[in-house]
């Protein structure tokens, strides 16, 4: 039975066979020093008080001779038995090292007393195996996105889009994912997890990649989800993103929104036009991240990244902040209530842009989903501010393709004059026309399909899984065609999707 075993046990069991045993168990439990004796338990010295320990039975002679002999060289036991004295340092070697005293009681009895015990770490292979860095490390090789791991379950990476187990690691248990949890957060963070039962934040991999990390608790027990962010970020030619991207973070002011469901790469695609900004244009950018995902150095821009719950309190708060830092540029990692959407509005508008998220599909429905943050009485004023503010929106999708992997398919809406009327007057149906005409830089989602199907990108069964009007995108596959069959009038039923 281990030290740990022992500990877990309220009855007493056998003195250990290895004094490794009570080492390690008299260190797990705090203990500066530790005192053996034979007829007795062992005695731990905790917060300065010598106490035995009652959850090991007392130790009999060949067991007290045994330790001497783990703890004692050749020459230090002949030392011993001759003088039946010894105070020196002893070294177990991938053990631990202390300083020891043995000698006879006044009652002539055995005794060791060891002092000053220092544990060795763990080899590399032994700290590698079975820890998260081991697992991001081998995720990373895989070309996995993300890691998760839960309680009572193997751990799984998602690989291409899809979950894969990972058998080798066997079941997660909790006592290991506690050590988990140790590895990753801060002492203050593992506090705030246990308090609060959820956290997010991220963790750095230096030389590897970044993890953005959620921790939370579940039926079953603890549960993590890492995803991996590369530490080089990515140029929008590299992620075969349309040059008309680089166009729009090229503006002066105003809103434009990435749009699109979980895990569809809108963070990585705003990192690629900060990138883009930072490599051409000098301008000062401010981001408010929940967490900070992409790390930027400053080049030809000023960069400031702020981690809500690390460098603010509150989404609100931080943005309201960034308006008195002098910033040509504005990042939210997400609009996610009014109070955020009504400061990234009067941004837009005085003299900012504004870059932020959603989670819509669609991009005719982010100006819906902006909308809906208002009562139905307020929703005629503030349409007009969003009208005015907005730049553009970009909807995205992940598809996966035929070499591996996967590339964004987005949809793009620029707020053009013709457009800006339609959504004035509340005609959405009609902007999906306008946009699928294309002659602005705007293109609908199905298009954004049939060109990565035409070019040999992704297969027709992918785009059509893709696509929130299949039938439509099927027409268009059959007759190699970028128009719908309704010349882009579609039913409501794109708009309740």
């Amino acid at each position: 039975m281990t030290a740990a075993q022992a500990s877990d046990d309220p009855t007493t069991v056998d003195a250990p066979t290895s004094v490794r045993f009570i080492i390690q168990d008299a260190h797990d439990r705090g203990a500066t020093a530790l005192y053996l004796q034979t007829g007795r338990p062992p005695f731990y010295r905790l917060s300065g008080k010598l106490l035995p320990q009652e959850h090991i039975a007392p130790l009999t002679l060949d067991q007290f001779r045994h330790y001497l002999r783990e703890l004692l060289s050749p020459q230090q036991l002949k030392h011993y038995l001759e003088h039946r004295k010894l105070d020196t340092n002893i070294r177990i070697p991938g053990f631990m090292q202390c300083r020891i005293n043995c000698g006879p009681t006044a009652q002539g009895t055995d005794a060791i007393s060891l002092n000053s015990i220092e544990l060795d770490g763990p080899g590399l292979d032994v700290q590698r195996q079975g820890t998260v860095r081991a697992m991001v490390e081998d995720a990373f090789e895989s070309g996995a996105s993300d890691i998760h791991l839960q309680v009572g379950e193997v751990p799984r990476f998602r690989i291409q889009g899809k979950m894969v187990r990972q058998e080798h690691y066997g079941k997660v248990i909790a006592r290991q994912f506690e050590e988990f949890i140790e590895e990753v957060l801060s002492p203050a963070q593992q506090e705030q997890f246990h308090i609060r039962q959820e956290l997010d934040t991220a963790v750095l991999y230096e030389g590897l990649v970044r993890c953005r990390v959620n921790c939370s608790q579940s039926i079953m027990g603890g549960a993590m989800v890492l995803r991996l962010i590369s530490l080089k970020v990515p140029t929008l030619e590299e992620l075969g993103l349309p040059d008309m991207l680089a166009y729009l973070v090229e503006e002066k002011q105003g809103l434009i929104l990435v749009t699109g469901p979980v895990n569809s790469g809108k963070s990585t695609t705003l990192a690629a036009m900060l990138r883009h900004l930072n490599d051409t244009l000098p301008r000062k950018i401010v981001t408010i991240e929940d967490p900070i995902e992409y790390v930027h150095e400053s080049h030809n821009c000023l960069l400031t990244q702020r981690e809500v719950g690390l460098h603010t309190h509150e989404f609100k708060e931080a943005l309201r902040a960034s308006l008195r830092q002098d910033p040509d540029v504005i990042l939210i990692g997400e609009m996610r209530d009014r109070e955020t959407v009504d400061t990234a509005l009067r941004a837009a508008m005085t003299g900012h842009l504004v870059l932020g998220t959603l989670h819509t599909k669609g991009a005719v429905n982010a100006f819906k989903r902006l909308l809906n943050f208002y009562t139905p009485e307020e929703q005629e004023t503030i349409r007009i501010q969003i009208v005015d503010a907005l730049r553009a929106v970009i909807a995205q999708a992940l598809v996966p393709t035929v070499i591996g992997g996967r590339t964004a398919a987005l949809e793009i809406m620029l707020n053009t004059d013709a457009i800006r009327d339609y959504l004035q007057k509340g005609s959405i149906e009609e902007i999906y026309l306008l946009m699928e005409e294309g002659n602005d830089g705007s293109q609908t989602m199905n298009q954004a399909l049939f060109d990565l199907y035409e070019a040999g990108v992704i297969t027709p069964n992918d785009a059509l899984a893709a696509s929130l009007i299949p039938e439509d995108l099927n027409y268009m596959l059959k007759n190699h065609t970028r128009r719908s069959s309704r010349s882009g009038l579609i039913s409501s039923e794109y708009f309740s999707r």
